[in-house]
């Protein structure tokens, strides 16, 4: 086989395979490789800002919602072994007083205190001096639940329409 039928072969043999190969044009990238992207319009602007301000602290859900506390019933396992019936008074302040946490209760001359977070459910983190422990609470009005180390107690502060505590 000479060079020239040599090249001849290699050339057909590539030709051949080569059918599937195309030019590499796509929707977005046509036959001229210059890439012209979506040809439509994406629609008009959201508007300056996409929507309505929620306000001074984005809303409910990025802080807390402010709430008094004003003598609702109180069930309180941390002062002594066997519960003790009382009431609270107290408030949440709001987010732009930095969702502060106040509770005095009758139960004791200790009050409670921390910060609320989570929306309207107003979680709280914090404690409650004099008997040393840090307690958190899902919502208030909810159930405080308060640790020390191994040992826990719970303090229920009620709503004031749930009339007494369960």
């Amino acid at each position: 086989m000479t060079r020239s039928s040599a090249a001849a072969f290699a050339l057909a043999s590539l030709c051949a395979c080569a059918g599937s190969y195309t030019n590499g044009s796509t929707p977005i990238n046509p036959i001229d490789g210059g890439g012209q992207g979506i040809s439509t319009d994406g629609g008009g602007d959201a508007g300056a800002d996409g929507g309505v301000d929620g306000g001074a602290d984005a809303g409910p859900d990025a802080g807390c919602v402010a709430l008094s506390l004003d003598s609702v019933g109180v069930v309180d396992s941390c002062v002594s072994v066997s519960p003790q019936i009382g009431s609270a008074t107290g408030f949440v302040e709001d987010a732009g007083h930095g969702c502060a946490v106040s509770i005095t209760l009758t139960t004791s001359p200790n009050p409670c205190s921390g910060v609320a977070s989570g929306g309207t459910s107003n979680t709280c983190d914090g404690g409650c001096q004099g008997i040393g422990y840090s307690c958190t609470a899902p919502s208030l009005p909810g159930m405080l639940l308060c640790e020390q180390g191994l040992n826990t107690c719970t303090i229920q502060i009620c709503a004031a329409d749930a009339g007494t505590c369960p």
